[in-house]
């Protein structure tokens, strides 16, 4: 009797179905992503084209450049961005964070 092989389950229906770890590495995922999406909207073009990356937790909002210059700049702005971003998140911002990473 030859037995038959189960197709693998491609990774976008794991996530899509995902219980445990796999639901909160997608809604992780999702978070960061709105949280990237909404901080670009709100800076300057110059400096939402280098940011790569953002985390939101706690009320403390991390953002991503790729170089220490970039994140001078964007620390000055982010005193007037915690407000509007907290808005659009729905939650407020009492911390913002800038990082330096290379892109991956």
């Amino acid at each position: 009797m030859a037995s038959q092989k189960q197709k693998p389950t491609s990774l976008s229906d794991l996530l899509a179905k995902g219980e445990g770890s796999l639901q909160r590495l997608r809604e992780g995922a999702s978070s960061a992503n709105r949280a990237l999406e909404a901080s670009r909207r709100h800076l300057p073009a110059d400096l939402a084209g280098r940011v790569w990356g953002a985390a939101f937790d706690g009320g403390a909002l991390s953002l991503l450049v790729e170089s220490a210059a970039w994140a001078t700049r964007l620390r000055y702005a982010t005193r007037e961005l915690g407000n509007a971003i907290g808005t659009e998140l729905g939650e407020p911002i009492r911390k913002v964070v800038v990082k330096v990473r290379p892109r991956p």
